[in-house]
């Protein structure tokens, strides 16, 4: 619901949960930098997606749930990709920016929605197949600690 106008967005709903699940990240990012200003920023950035999401103007003890949730939501994948980061080696950026990267891919993907109306892009598709397995081929590679079996595993 666009709030100045009163209307409908033309935002699907995978795309307006996507925006929502990005402003959570965006408070995980904040939070692993350990930025007042960010934090503050990103709480800011929350509160004016949900009021987007929503049809009727937030009370003011529900923009304080609201901001309380996205906090909470931010701390938990704060903590998650602070692990996750601290177990694989690499900085927490890259992950909450794949964790961004893999949300947005989610409202491109040709099964959103929940039917099949037969025009699929065959080249997304096939993307998307190749990165899984490029994936699972890395990640199984790093779990045996050995990187070059990944390379010919079919």
């Amino acid at each position: 619901m666009d709030q100045h106008t009163n209307e409908p967005t033309d935002r699907t709903p995978e795309e307006e949960a996507a925006a929502l699940a990005l402003a959570v990240v965006s408070q995980a990012a904040a939070i692993t930098q350990g930025d007042p200003e960010a934090v503050e920023a990103s709480d800011e950035n929350l509160r004016e997606v949900v009021a987007e999401l929503t049809d009727q103007p937030l009370t003011p003890r529900q923009e304080d749930v609201v901001a309380t949730l996205g906090a909470a939501g931010g701390s938990l994948a704060a903590g998650l990709t602070a692990a996750l980061a601290h177990e694989k080696g690499v900085d927490p950026g890259i992950i909450l920016g794949s964790t961004s990267q893999a949300i947005v891919a989610q409202t491109q993907s040709p099964f959103v929605g929940g039917h099949d109306d037969g025009d699929d892009d065959p080249e997304l598709v096939t993307r998307a197949e190749r990165d899984a397995r490029a994936h699972a081929a890395e990640r199984d590679g790093a779990d045996r600690g050995d990187d070059d079996d990944a390379d010919h595993a079919s």
